[in-house]
């Protein structure tokens, strides 16, 4: 009896086996694996690694993070909804958050809710009005939205913005943008709908690599 009984193994040292590595596995382990898997392309594993930082980090900063990369994986994957609703969650969370407008007001255009987009644009040009993207994004929304006057106004401001910080390629590509919008004018509303899709994917492209900046926003 006494042999059988020196090997058994007491549950709690079972249980600390078990939880040890776990234990090891910390934010900064998830965060590091969640960039990796992305950057790598493993979006479905990224995905997982995002929510458990999103839903167990206690450092407010990274689990924000990484409840927008969240949202942002989701949409790659095609998950609208679930994109739009976490992106929602993140503004619920902090509705002075211009990121997360950003990325709402992203999905939202993304997905042709183009009245919702440009109610959402305007949020982050009131949030953040030196970022000219954002006003690219609303003028872009506004023009899929029929509204073509009022979309030339905010991308030449937009132009204005990108010409006072001397970013030359998006100054160019405004004052591009206010043209093509008005040679639209003279064709039916749709003939401009994959310009606009386009465009938009440009928008989400380029503020994903030049403005949701992690070392910035982590800070």
């Amino acid at each position: 009896m006494n042999r059988l009984f020196r090997h058994i193994v007491p549950a709690w040292i079972l249980v600390g086996i078990v939880a040890a590595p776990a234990l090891a596995e910390s934010p900064d382990h998830w965060l590091k694996k969640a960039q990796t898997l992305d950057k790598q392309g493993f979006l479905d594993e990224a995905a997982q690694a995002w929510k458990k930082l999103a839903t167990t980090n206690t450092n407010k900063k990274q689990a924000a993070y990484a409840r927008l990369k969240l949202a942002g994986t989701y949409f790659k994957l095609d998950q609208f909804q679930q994109s739009i609703d976490t992106a929602r969650s993140a503004i619920q969370a902090d509705s002075e958050s211009f990121d997360a407008h950003f990325h709402l007001a992203n999905f939202l255009s993304g997905t042709g809710k183009f009245q919702e987009a440009v109610n959402t644009f305007r949020k982050t040009v009131a949030l953040k009005p030196e970022e000219g993207l954002g006003y690219v994004g609303l003028g872009l929304c506004l023009f899929a939205n029929r509204n073509p006057g009022e979309a030339v106004e905010v991308i030449l401001k937009a132009a204005q913005l990108f010409k006072k910080k001397k970013n030359i390629s998006w100054h160019r590509n405004t004052r591009v943008m206010s043209a093509q919008i008005k040679h639209f004018a003279q064709f039916p509303p749709n003939f401009s709908d994959l310009w606009v899709t386009n465009n938009l994917k440009l928008i989400r492209e380029t503020y994903e690599k030049t403005v949701f900046d992690p070392k910035t926003f982590l800070r």
